[in-house]
């Protein structure tokens, strides 16, 4: 050891730096990659396409519908959106309307039931359905039930709707002009003169950009029942659902006997 120790400070024995072999980075090319994206991307777009036009085509329909029996789609607003698929994962299953200790689809799916009584009564079939449609939905009627809430004005009170911005049957004016006569005067709330842009565009309406939507041949419109924290407009849509059922009812049945 000392010996080597004697060679190593005289510069005969040494140690050689150590080597290390750098891995030579790749070039990508980025347009290529993104020639190659874009291309993915017009496939799976065009994919979508075909499937929108099947949808289209071939909508889902209430079991009862072969028999000639008049058909009613309920969609409840908020209700299992947590179920949304893909397309439409933008929407918030915390963005409901809340008042008197209930969240807002708890009441839209009391209003729901009561108003299926009061058309079965009438010999009309009903669909009772969540806030995500089973697909392109064909009914001869299609209204969504929600209720409203203003954090900024608690006292608001009223009942507004809107028919769908994507009708194709020429109706849902007509279908929303009458369920407004009948719901105020059932019901006693005033009618709100201000319709938010938004609702006419409503997501289960937006046939043109969701596959999750009614078909445009269905009159279809969207009611948003009365505000929930307005103690007066919950002794409607809360403690006596079957007021807002009625109204929505029979909005329902005098469209009916019109066509």
């Amino acid at each position: 050891m000392a010996k080597f120790l004697v060679l190593f400070a005289l510069g005969i024995v040494g140690f050689s730096s150590p080597t290390f072999a750098l891995a030579q980075p790749k070039i990508v090319d980025v347009y290529a990659l993104r020639v190659q994206v874009a291309r993915i991307m017009e496939q799976a777009l065009a994919v979508r396409e075909r499937v929108k036009q099947m949808a289209f085509e071939s909508p889902v329909q209430a079991t009862l519908a072969s028999t000639g029996q008049k058909q009613v789609a309920l969609q409840v607003g908020h209700w299992k959106i947590e179920d949304a698929p893909w397309e439409l994962r933008g929407l918030d299953p915390h963005r409901q309307a809340r008042g008197g200790g209930y969240e807002e689809w708890q009441v839209n799916l009391r209003i729901a039931e009561e108003t299926k009584k009061l058309l079965e009564q009438q010999g009309i079939g009903v669909t009772i359905l969540p806030a995500i449609l089973p697909g392109t939905y064909k009914a001869d009627v299609f209204v969504s039930i929600h209720a409203d809430q203003n954090p900024g004005a608690p006292w608001m009170s009223g009942f507004k709707l809107a028919p769908s911005a994507f009708d194709a049957s020429g109706k849902a004016a007509r279908l929303a002009e009458l369920m407004g006569q009948e719901y105020q005067q059932t019901t006693g709330l005033a009618k709100e003169t201000y319709i938010p842009g938004s609702m006419p565009y409503y997501y289960a309406f937006n046939i043109e950009k969701f596959i999750y939507a009614v078909h445009p041949t269905t009159p279809a419109l969207i009611i948003e029942t009365g505000y929930m924290p307005n103690p007066r407009d919950r002794a409607v849509i809360v403690t006596n659902p079957q007021m807002s059922a009625q109204g929505i009812a029979n909005g329902i049945v005098k469209f009916f006997d019109e066509q």
